[in-house]
């Protein structure tokens, strides 16, 4: 068995990678959230409609997600580290350039650079961290890095509130900067001396598909986002179409190229199949449920939004808290065992939230969400350090991405399961809100359906890994 290691026993070149690429992935995740809450003075002060600032959101996710996949093979062919900096540079500029904006097309154009950084830095760090890192090790550095992740998305809202309010808009982006410029600077002298792993040649690296594999992405996902703002309109119903028939065209395309995008023996392993369909089934039911827990708490129990706020950080907090000990764990005692415990706990937090009352209290309340969370932080890094055990060196880059990818997917595909399955189960077209029947019983229909993708997701995990 591996003696476990901490992060004091790591040299002080690992180290600086080590937080170099946690704060790259940091700043990636926040801003996924810290904008959300800054959105209706953007608006005023440009003058725009609720449709023309949602892009504000739409256009980060959008090239974040779909060039994922993308930088995560450009990082098996190119020096991963010099490509991190890269996306760490865009990502600096691009967030002055937002914070600079005169006008909505300034913003919008800002943020799409930022989306390209973001994916520079996401698609590489875990590469980057299984190059620095020995597997004996790996697992609690990536849990620091899944903590990185968490952090950034769970402290954005609150950040962004207090900034906004205080400083203005801007600073929202400008924040960014002092980060950015701190990890450049522990990062350019560790990270440019390391290597790429092939020599580069235009033949290994298949830009039809990456452009196929983009488009079809970022179609799905824009599907996906229309149909939770408005329901399944015929805009929505389009994007997802113009996705598959895309996605067809993406696997007529790959069948025939030397060196795919996709390539054929990544998908063929079993371990990487079963992680994989775990990280879209342990998100679904997770990420879900989180984005309705607002209304649940707001319209069932009366609480205000700052103390659903502190309810939900009970979730936020754990999840961040023990990922590293998800990490630390799977270096002892197995990854297998870590990522199961972590799925159980999820299915019996989402469980015990089907049998939520009117007189459960905040205290049972938190516990529920502690639960969860504590299973999210767990499944996350031993998923990931055994997806990427049985990857070739080559290919660690875009099997890290597609994780990456997955994560998100999985995120939005739970959200709109959550809201199509509450406005069927009322009656009603669109996302729940003012007008809706709030009964308690509705709500934990919905938590059942999240509950049922966890059973499911458990039954995954329980499957043996082995090729």
């Amino acid at each position: 068995m591996p003696v476990a290691a901490t992060p004091e026993s790591y040299p002080p070149r690992r180290r600086a990678v080590l937080l170099a690429v946690c704060l790259g992935a940091f700043m990636a995740t926040l801003d996924t959230s810290i904008v959300n809450i800054a959105l209706p003075q953007i608006a005023r002060d440009f003058h725009c409609s609720l449709v023309q600032i949602s892009w504000v959101m739409l256009i980060y996710l959008l090239m974040n997600v779909s060039l994922l996949l993308t930088s995560g093979r450009l990082g098996d062919l190119l020096a991963p580290g010099k490509l991190f900096l890269l996306g760490l540079t865009i990502f600096t500029g691009s967030s002055a350039l937002c914070g600079l904006s005169p006008s909505l097309g300034w913003m919008v154009g800002g943020r799409a650079l930022q989306g390209l950084g973001g994916s520079l830095m996401l698609g590489v760090a875990p590469k980057l961290i299984v190059l620095t890192f020995n597997e004996g090790e790996r697992g609690l550095a990536l849990g620091l890095f899944s903590t990185a992740f968490a952090t950034g998305i769970s402290v954005g809202a609150p950040l962004g509130g207090l900034i906004t309010h205080y400083l203005g808009w801007p600073y929202i982006f400008f924040i960014n900067i002092p980060i950015c410029a701190l990890a450049l600077g522990l990062g350019s002298r560790v990270l440019s001396p390391l290597k790429a792993q092939k020599t580069w040649a235009w033949r290994s690296f298949d830009l039809g598909g990456a452009v196929a594999l983009a488009g079809a992405l970022g179609l799905f996902l824009l599907g996906l986002t229309w149909a939770r703002q408005a329901g399944w309109t015929m805009a929505a119903q389009a994007a997802l179409g113009a996705a598959a028939l895309l996605g067809l065209g993406l696997y007529l395309w790959e069948r025939r190229q030397p060196e795919p995008m996709l390539p054929g023996n990544l998908w063929r392993s079993w371990p990487f199949v079963a992680g994989s369909v775990a990280v879209v089934l342990t998100f679904m039911p997770v990420m879900g449920t989180f984005f309705l827990l607002p209304f649940f708490l707001e319209q069932v129990y009366g609480y205000s939004p700052d103390q659903t706020g502190f309810l939900l950080a009970a979730l936020s907090a754990s999840n961040a808290l023990v990922a590293p000990f998800g990490g630390y764990l799977a270096d002892r005692l197995g990854n297998l065992l870590i990522l199961r415990t972590g799925a159980g706990l999820i299915l019996a937090g989402l469980g015990s939230l089907v049998l939520t009352g009117p007189g459960s209290s905040t205290l049972t309340l938190a516990a529920r969400f502690i639960l969860i969370g504590l299973g999210f932080g767990l499944f996350q890094a031993p998923n990931l350090n055994e997806i990427l055990r049985g990857v070739q060196s080559s290919m660690v880059g875009l099997a890290a991405s597609t994780n990456a990818v997955l994560k998100n997917l999985g995120s939005l595909l739970g959200i709109t399961l959550m809201v199509s399955a509450f406005a069927w189960l009322s009656l009603h077209p669109v996302a729940p809100g003012g007008g809706v029947n709030s009964g308690i019983s509705l709500y934990q229909k919905a938590f059942a359906l999240a509950a049922a993708v966890a059973v499911i997701n458990l039954a995954v995990n329980l499957l043996p890994r082995k090729p």
